[in-house]
């Protein structure tokens, strides 16, 4: 397994100068790329659009995502199409099927669901749209901290 990205300020302990620099550049490459526009591709279909419109622009908030990151967010968008799609069909034929044999067999739908939820989950962490993802990514954010009653005690 490839060693994580981490942000050269949030390293700790002693760095060689010529490493830090080596670093910083790497990092500074990251936000070089041509940044991502907002229009989904044109394959994807409605529900994965909408979804391409809602992540798209939180995304850019917090990462530096760039035109090369389109197939990935695409296939994360479709998967989430994919599954909602099959969850209709499980609803409107259950997740048993009987033929007019009599036969009954597991409806079509529930193993879509399932693996497109499995990619969905895959695609969700490298993008960092998942916790586990995020925390992977190092990714900083302003993260409220709950009340504390003893931290006014301790400062007294």
């Amino acid at each position: 397994m490839a060693n994580r990205f981490k942000n050269v300020e949030d390293i700790r302990g002693h760095m060689p100068p010529k490493e830090k620099e080596a670093r910083q550049q790497a990092q500074q490459t990251m936000f070089q790329f041509k940044e991502l526009t907002a229009q989904p591709p044109t394959w994807l279909d409605e529900v994965a659009v909408t979804e391409w419109q809602r992540i798209v622009p939180l995304l850019k908030q917090e990462i530096p995502v760039s035109e090369l990151d389109v197939a990935m967010i695409a296939s994360y968008c479709q998967a989430y199409a994919d599954v909602q799609h099959a969850q209709e069909d499980i609803t409107a034929n259950g997740l048993i099927l009987t033929a007019d044999n009599g036969n009954t067999r597991q409806n079509p739908s529930v193993g879509i669901k399932q693996r497109a939820t499995a990619e969905l989950m895959k695609l969700a962490d490298s993008l960092g749209l998942s916790v586990y993802g995020r925390l992977k990514m190092n990714i900083k954010s302003d993260v409220k901290k709950p009340d504390d009653p003893f931290a006014k005690v301790i400062e007294q």
